[in-house]
């Protein structure tokens, strides 16, 4: 019997908690596999090693592991395999597949693209990533930058990162709204509502509160497209050959800038 495990971040909010379980539910609607669980990485629970156990005790004998992450970085190459490898140790008689975040494909730049749509005309924007160590982040988000111009007509699109890259976002929003004083959509590149999404939105606020035609985008959420590309993702994990970490260290993953 298969079982598919929804792995997420994990958050104290209520409120991101509640829009992980819709998205996985309305993606599991169209998966032929009844036995899913969502378990998370860290703060909350179930964790990776209660959600398999869950699974197993209803029968499991085939469980994909589908990681709700944007982009390959430090959970997609450590974490989560770390998981993986006590759960090959503690359950030997279990297949474990590994699937592959969301990446860069054209249904995250359309639904982006219907997000910045969504808040009217402009013609320019700022987007916002979490950003990571990873070298391929300012590839991946370079690619999506440019997608986007060529899909909203755009002919003003920057970058900016919440964490470890430049320019951070405090310092892009600012150059930004001084350079497009006419307008600027913030287009956070984000899948749910956090602490994150906050210190955006009260960063927007305080300069709309001086005059600045600033505006935030909703976050990626439950856009219709990014169902969808979740629910292949389910698709490709549940048809993959067993997870092996030798091979998975050696493949170049479709999220890594050379695909791109």
């Amino acid at each position: 019997m298969e079982g598919v495990l929804y792995v997420s971040h994990g958050s104290r909010i209520e409120e991101t908690k509640a829009e992980v379980e819709r998205v996985v539910e309305e993606a599991h609607k169209g998966i032929d596999v009844a036995l899913h669980k969502l378990c998370y990485l860290e703060i909350a629970s179930p964790s990776i090693e209660e959600g398999a156990w869950e699974l197993i005790a209803e029968g499991a004998e085939r469980i994909a592991i589908v990681p709700m992450l944007l982009f390959s970085a430090g959970h997609y190459y450590s974490d989560i395999p770390d998981e993986l490898a006590n759960l090959q140790k503690k359950y030997p008689n279990v297949t474990f597949t590994y699937g592959e975040p969301l990446g860069v494909q054209e249904a995250l730049i359309d639904a982006l693209a219907d997000r910045f749509s969504e808040k009217g005309s402009t013609d320019a924007f700022l987007l916002v990533a979490r950003g990571s160590r990873n070298p391929s982040t300012v590839q991946a988000m370079e690619t999506i930058r440019e997608r986007l111009v060529a899909k909203t007509g755009c002919r003003h699109g920057e970058v900016c990162y919440l964490a470890v890259l430049e320019p951070t976002f405090e310092q892009g929003l600012a150059d930004a709204v001084k350079k497009h004083p006419e307008g600027l959509i913030v287009l956070p590149c984000l899948w749910f509502t956090g602490r994150l999404i906050h210190h955006i939105e009260k960063e927007v606020g305080t300069l709309k509160e001086e005059g600045c035609q600033v505006h935030t985008s909703h976050y990626l959420d439950n856009h219709p497209f990014i169902i969808e590309l979740l629910r292949r993702r389910v698709q490709e994990a549940l048809v993959k050959e067993p997870y092996d970490p030798l091979i998975e260290e050696g493949t170049e993953h479709e999220s890594s800038a050379a695909h791109r």
